[in-house]
């Protein structure tokens, strides 16, 4: 198992709407497993780190078919953990084809609104576990 370390940060408040989008939500359940919270926590790398989704990760992504307008979203299985490792939460890590974000920044999702149920603010350090 491999473990990132990362702050919780604010991103651009439109996950939400891009989530609720036909086209993604249809394939939710059948793909994740889950139907996410409508929103994402985003989560920037500590030292610069990167995950290398097209090679050593790229066998393990699955994908969310997305539309000409609004392309495809990538995802990892993964467990996000609070840093003394009392709450944990799995979910997924997102990679939108389309995306403003670099790639230290991660959006992780799950069924629950993770900044209420796991206590976060911007600047709190988190765990994500992603299996290798």
């Amino acid at each position: 198992m491999k473990e990132i370390e990362g702050i919780v940060t604010s991103g651009l408040q439109e996950a939400g709407e891009f989530i609720e989008k036909e086209v993604y939500h249809k394939q939710y359940m059948d793909k994740l497993g889950f139907i996410p919270y409508k929103g994402t926590l985003n989560i920037k790398l500590k030292n610069d780190i990167t995950l290398d989704i097209n090679g050593e990760l790229s066998e393990k992504l699955k994908k969310i078919d997305g539309d000409e307008t609004l392309g495809d979203v990538y995802f990892l299985y993964a467990v996000l953990t609070n840093k003394n490792k009392t709450i944990t939460k799995e979910g997924a890590i997102l990679f939108p084809v389309k995306t403003v974000y670099t790639t230290n920044t991660l959006e992780f999702i799950s069924n629950e609104k993770l900044r209420e149920t796991m206590n976060l603010k911007d600047g709190t350090t988190v765990i994500l576990e992603i299996n290798e």
